[in-house]
This record gives structure tokens, C-alpha cells and sequence, in this order.
């Protein structure tokens, strides 16, 4: 573009067209503001969580929102694992199990062992 088109355009003697437009953004100017006085653009940072967000998996999404809201997703807190080696188990519970208000009660079976002597 010709210094006497920019200049002419800052006059409002003539007004651009959407190429001008499409390579002044592609430059970082905020058209937006330009055509109607109202800023558009993203600061650095809101623009790299905006990009690190749409690259991150539902998951990760899931836990900043919980995160960021102050509550503690469900599905993201695990339990820590217990690590039996060399033992004994006569019984074994696993799994992903949400325990909150409930209480779990474990019983004995139904057959007494003798005491020992």
C-alpha cells in the first residue's frame, strides 16, 4: 500500500477495504477498535491460557474449571493406593467408589475360629 493511501485513509478522505483490513490484523492492529472504538484484543497471557485451554484434554479442562471455581472435581481426586506385599488378604476391596456421607461397615463372616491354645 502507498503512503498516500495510509494518509488518505487517516483523513477519511477515502475508506479502506476489507483487504487493508485483513492485513492490518495479520500486523496487530486491533480493527476493531479502529472501526468502532472498543478494544478486542486478548493481553499476552489471556491469549496463552485461551490456546493452552483449547489444546487441553475435557480432563484437564474439567479440573482448571473446578480448580478455578473453587471446587474439587470428582472424577480427579484419586485415593491413595494401599501395597500389600507379602501378606496375607482375606478380603480385598478395589475400585473407584465415592464415599462421601456414607459409611462403609466391613463384618466378619458368619464363621467363629476356634481361639488359639
Amino acid at each position: 500500500m502507498a503512503k498516500r493511501t495510509q494518509i488518505l485513509f487517516e483523513q477519511d478522505a477515502h475508506l479502506p477495504g476489507g483487504a487493508y483490513f485483513a492485513a492490518a490484523d495479520e500486523l496487530g492492529m486491533d480493527t476493531v477498535y479502529v472501526l468502532v472504538g472498543r478494544r478486542e484484543r486478548l493481553s499476552p497471557a489471556d491469549a496463552d491460557l485461551l490456546d493452552a485451554w483449547r489444546a487441553a484434554a475435557p480432563a484437564a479442562r474439567a479440573a482448571a474449571i473446578a480448580t478455578l471455581s473453587g471446587a474439587v472435581p470428582h472424577a480427579t481426586t484419586l485415593a491413595p493406593k494401599t501395597q500389600f506385599n507379602d501378606a496375607t488378604i482375606g478380603q480385598q476391596f478395589s475400585g473407584d467408589v465415592d464415599l462421601r456421607n456414607q459409611t462403609l461397615v466391613v463384618k466378619p463372616s458368619g464363621t467363629k475360629k476356634k481361639a488359639a491354645r
